[in-house]
């Protein structure tokens, strides 16, 4: 039932006026639904300023008036503000069957928040700071001992929606002016704009499953886990609890961790990783073949296709994908080995896939003018193989060299290092860096200084396109101030805060290309395509090298 939440006197003549005949330029939307698992709208609210708004139902029957809401809604004159565009562009088709919201004239206060600095970003967060409050759903759902939105009386659920859409429009009008102040590139606003809606494309565009690959690696993966369960039962233990796989490897003497609860010994794969047992080796994979069956082949049991949500990281800006996290779905060049990305297979008999080349070295080589870097990477030294040069510089062979170049990058310390080149030598991993460290000085003394920055102001040094991202004080659990995590995070952010930014202008130059998939540093679409390469390489203050592979399957 329509209904209008405000100060005036509620008319059919007030409803033409704010949301027909005469619209504001501006104003908020804001969706409910079932729940945050079911996406199907219950009905939706428009704010026309941070005291008005007004509710449509679209379930279980649809107002009437909501099909004289397209002058409104499709008039990209009009700009349409969110609190998580992502999620309410996502569930909006499911309300307008007869025309499209506009996506071109787009805002979202939850972005605007995560620029300026905000480490929390949920509306029910940022409300205090227009001098308002919102109920997370969540928390009205627990009041009301129920699971979804149906369950919560249907004027407490309009109300909610309304309000939502009256703050989110007031904190529209407080943090834009102060976006002016960020010492950001041009196009920064029109790139988190503009790649919101292929992100929901993508999301509702899924892939192709081959029911038979799955089914034949699901029988293959079944197997492999009888065989590591039976060799595991010959030593009267059963795998799959933690508690008697560390009994078991205690026994035979290997030294195993406690869980943070004290109560049992670690078992992760990273702690099995570094024992010499072969028994831990079979306990690894019987882990290893029950996590792929049960996360990846079971579910997907009957499925068509599979789906995903994509979003962007809170922290950093980077692009996500959960629901269906397709990021950690495993390849050939992934940890475990085993590659399950081939039972997703295109629409069209081919993929093209882009891969930028070694993004965050050459982030890195930019950011702190590295010579060294730069021979290898402008000058052709080594082969033009940054690898290759660690190696020499090192004298390490080309895995370490590897693990070293992109750990270094990532803000790692010698205990990263030492999880991700299973050891317990420390000395070892702390001696490997400063050898890194004395290879690449110009870097080493960038990577120093961002630390630095990062300790003494509480953000990070800037990004390739100027963002600077909060970096929060942390604690320990004696209440002293941990530095290393900040120093970490100073290392980390500007890199990972580029990657970003650079993916997201990249998906935005792809848009009009038949867009599959998006994971780390690759773009994937659906058929023979040529990608615009000149243009993917060249729109950032340094040039940024693609690879282009074809394929029958996702690789």
């Amino acid at each position: 039932m329509l209904t209008y939440f405000g100060n005036q006197q509620v008319s059919k003549e007030l409803f033409y006026s704010q949301l027909v005949d005469n619209p504001p330029h501006i104003i908020a939307i804001d969706t409910e639904t079932f729940s945050l698992k079911e996406k199907i709208p219950i009905g939706f609210a428009i704010a026309t300023s941070p005291n008005e708004a007004w509710w449509f139902d679209s379930y279980p029957e649809s107002d009437p008036e909501i099909e004289l809401l397209a002058s409104l809604l499709t008039n990209p004159n009009i700009r349409k503000v969110y609190s998580n565009s992502l999620f309410d562009l996502r569930v909006q088709p499911l309300i307008f069957h007869n025309f499209n919201v506009d996506e071109t004239n787009i805002d979202d206060v939850l972005v605007f928040a995560r620029l300026l600095g905000r480490t929390e970003t949920s509306l029910a967060r940022l409300a205090p700071e227009v001098g308002r409050t919102t109920q997370e759903a969540a928390v009205m759902l627990a009041e009301y001992g129920t699971k979804t939105m149906l369950g919560v009386p249907h004027d407490e659920v309009a109300a909610k929606c309304a309000n939502d859409a009256m703050v989110t429009l007031a904190l529209y009008h407080h943090l834009e002016p102060q976006l002016h102040s960020l010492d950001l590139s041009p196009d920064y606003l029109e790139t988190e704009r503009k790649v919101v809606p292929i992100l929901v494309d993508m999301s509702l565009r899924g892939l192709k499953v081959d029911q038979d690959a799955r089914l034949l690696m699901e029988k293959r993966m079944e197997a492999d886990r009888a065989y590591y369960k039976g060799i595991c039962e010959e030593y009267d233990f059963n795998p799959a609890s933690g508690k008697q796989a560390g009994y078991i490897l205690a026994k035979r003497g290997n030294f195993l961790p406690f869980t943070n609860g004290k109560k049992q010994y670690r078992t992760d794969e990273d702690t099995l990783e570094l024992l010499d047992d072969p028994l831990a080796t079979v306990i690894l994979g019987f882990k290893r073949a029950n996590s792929i069956l049960t996360k990846y082949l079971y579910p997907l049991r009957d499925q068509e296709r599979i789906y995903t949500s994509y979003g962007v990281d809170t922290e950093v800006g980077r692009t996500k994908s959960s629901d269906f996290n397709m990021q950690n779905i495993p390849s050939t060049k992934s940890r475990v080995g085993i590659d399950v990305r081939h039972i997703l297979v295109p629409d069209s008999e081919t993929f093209t896939t882009l891969d930028y080349s070694q993004l965050h070295l050459r982030f890195l080589m930019f950011q702190s003018g590295d010579k060294e870097m730069e021979r290898v990477y402008y000058e052709g030294k080594d082969g033009g193989d940054i690898h290759v040069s660690t190696m020499n510089k090192i004298h390490k062979p080309r895995p370490i060299a590897n693990i070293m170049n992109y750990l270094v990058a990532y803000g790692g310390d010698a205990y990263t290092l030492a999880k991700e080149l299973k050891t317990r030598d420390l000395r070892w991993c702390s001696r490997l860096i400063d050898e890194w460290f004395a290879a690449y000085p110009d870097a080493a003394e960038w990577i120093r200084a961002a630390r630095h920055y990062a300790v003494a102001h509480g953000k990070a040094l800037p990004t390739l396109f100027g963002r600077q991202i909060t970096v929060p004080q942390e604690y320990n659990k004696y209440g002293k101030l941990n530095t290393e995590a900040m120093e970490r995070k100073g290392a980390n952010f500007p890199i990972l805060g580029s990657d970003g930014e650079v993916i997201k202008r990249a998906l935005i130059i792809c848009r009009n290309m038949p867009l599959a998939v998006q994971v780390h540093d690759s773009i994937t679409v659906d058929g023979d395509c040529e990608f615009p390469i000149s243009e993917l390489e060249s729109f950032a203050p340094v040039r940024l090298p693609v690879e282009i592979t074809k394929s029958e399957t996702w690789e």
